[in-house]
């Protein structure tokens, strides 16, 4: 128990110093903070509670797991961590923790002592002012979701360019809603007509952006480009992901009305992005988890209203 308080310990140190930094710098300390971080919390757990390697590794492994979710549960308790940066770091603290059991374990069993084990223990916090230098490969993604609607698409555009009040009772169930707890869409208003028109969005839990309209053709198409503003998502929702920063750019998006042979409209929406993380496909398949979400439930606020209207 000893070495498993002193790991928890050693945690919250490393969390205060590495995730409570202002995400407003436009970095995120992917490699000190989400494989670094857990790597040295099982290391220095291992290497208190076995300085010789001699216990099965099973042991340790289990030890690391139960030090990480103690450490999560803790952050989400009093650091208010939302449910998005919790679900897509956990499986990323599991690998590192993971990792840094099995090498710690490793080195004790070879070298009989604790001092090689110091430089996994100290990794994070070398690695961490060295990370805003490194740059990486920028992935630009696009999601894009289809629905079909029994009406035409002159009042499909209706309920597309402006979606006001936003009811609990019109959305479906997803998982990014309903489990992780994504804020949910409640308001779309429009501010002007045409190009340069302002969409004003507003989401749950405070949520507030707009979209800057860059092209717009009645009953056929409309496209815009993501504005945030500083307060755009509260701390509380989430502090650390940024969806305007270097590592992350929520960048445009458009709907697309097509009309079909019986008289109905086929619904396009598209939102495009960019990643520049060590992790982009890992990022990249979260993004597109919670982008399906937001357009599901969107475009099926928007059938059930055309429909009902026609």
């Amino acid at each position: 128990m000893l070495a498993v308080g002193i790991a928890l310990a050693y945690g919250l140190l490393l969390y205060l110093l590495i995730w409570l930094t202002p995400a407003s710098e436009g970095w995120l300390p992917f490699i000190a903070g989400l494989i670094l971080m857990p790597m040295g919390i099982a290391s220095i757990a291992t290497a208190i509670a076995d300085p010789r390697g001699e216990q099965d590794v099973w042991r340790h492994l289990v030890n690391g797991w139960l030090v990480i979710s103690a450490l999560v549960v803790i952050s989400m308790l009093f650091f208010q961590e939302g449910g998005i940066c919790v679900l897509m770091a956990a499986p990323c603290f599991a690998v590192g923790s993971t990792v840094g059991s099995l090498l710690t374990h490793s080195l004790l069993r070879q070298y009989s002592s604790r001092a090689p084990t110091s430089l996994v223990i100290a990794l994070p916090l070398l690695a961490l002012p060295l990370e805003p230098l490194i740059g990486y490969a920028e992935h630009h993604g696009a999601v894009t979701t289809v629905i079909e609607i029994a009406a035409p698409p002159a009042t499909v555009w209706r309920h597309t360019v402006e979606i006001p009040d936003v009811q609990r009772d019109e959305l479906p169930a997803t998982f990014s809603h309903n489990l992780v707890g994504v804020p949910r869409p409640e308001n779309a208003s429009l501010q002007g007509s045409g190009i340069g028109a302002v969409r004003h969005l507003q989401w749950s839990q405070g949520v507030r952006f707009q979209e800057i309209v860059t092209a717009w053709e009645d009953d056929r198409y409309l496209a815009w480009d993501f504005s945030f503003g500083p307060q755009s998502i509260p701390a509380a929702v989430e502090a650390h992901i940024d969806v305007d920063s270097d590592y992350l750019k929520i960048a445009s998006g458009d709907y697309l009305l097509e009309p079909l042979s019986d008289g109905g409209t086929r619904l396009t929406l598209t939102t495009r992005y960019t990643i520049a993380t060590p992790i982009n496909a890992y990022c990249d398949f979260w993004g597109r988890i919670f982008l399906n979400d937001f357009h599901g439930a969107v475009l099926q606020v928007i059938r059930n209203r055309a429909e009902a209207a026609v």
